[in-house]
């Protein structure tokens, strides 16, 4: 999913059509604060800021995503009539993958915003290498991958109205390990990751609310791999009904 985030009308435009070209999914935000909403509950591969919003700077907006462990390491592109060279110093040196110039170039734009895909998180391990790890075949794993999402959400359920006063912290960490595993099963690399880098087992506020954010993001991973997969079998189902 690419998130772009622009209050211009003419460069959104010329942007998602270019995106629906390509079949690239995409959400457009116009302020800092939709963004912020979006970016903290849709799983992201691509963000493309402006500078200038309604409310507020594009840079800043990045500066307030790459202080989140769980959303540095999202690709950030900028697209601004801003080509000041302290603007562009600034995004690089945030860590930006590329700064783009407006007016746009729109053949140069869909291969600048190809090659930022290319550093994308890594969300899922590769279907057929995860076939062949388990040993089932597709059938067999659509099961494993509803009872992990089901996992997932009791689990950001839970962390949302941890209590540190009276929750059990053993319990609490026993709930993340099993929902470890079960991720790995299903090849969730970016959900286990998100549990090795984040969880230090003291369940402590900040522990607690950063995992709660990054695992609820990870269910949106989850709830779209389950609606490809059953997208998938209706399609054959069609196919098989006509060709009868």
């Amino acid at each position: 999913m690419i998130l772009l985030i622009e209050d211009d009308q003419i460069t959104t435009h010329i942007l998602t059509a270019l995106m629906k070209r390509q079949r690239w999914e995409c959400l457009v935000a116009t302020s800092c604060a939709d963004a912020l909403q979006m970016i903290s509950s849709v799983p992201t591969d691509l963000v493309i800021t402006d500078i200038n919003l309604p409310d507020g700077n594009g840079l800043d907006l990045v500066e307030s995503m790459i202080v989140k462990p769980w959303l540095q390491d999202i690709p950030v592109m900028i697209c601004t009539a801003d080509g000041k060279r302290a603007t562009v110093e600034r995004a690089l040196g945030m860590g930006c993958v590329d700064f783009v110039k407006k007016p746009i170039n729109v053949d140069q734009m869909q291969s600048r915003i190809g090659r930022a895909l290319t550093r994308a998180p890594r969300r899922w391990e590769n279907w057929r290498e995860m076939i062949k790890r388990l040993r089932v075949d597709g059938r067999s794993f659509f099961p494993l991958l509803q009872l992990a999402r089901e996992q997932l959400v009791r689990l950001v359920e839970k962390l949302e109205r941890w209590n540190p006063q009276t929750g059990d912290v053993d319990e609490l960490t026993a709930d993340v390990q099993r929902l470890r595993s079960a991720a790995l099963n299903v090849g969730a690399v970016r959900c286990v990751s998100m549990i090795d880098f984040l969880w230090t087992g003291s369940a402590s506020e900040q522990d607690v609310r950063d995992l709660a954010e990054a695992l609820g993001i990870e269910a949106r991973s989850f709830e779209k791999a389950i609606a490809n997969r059953n997208a998938g079998l209706a399609t054959l189902g069609a196919t098989a009904g006509s060709a009868r």
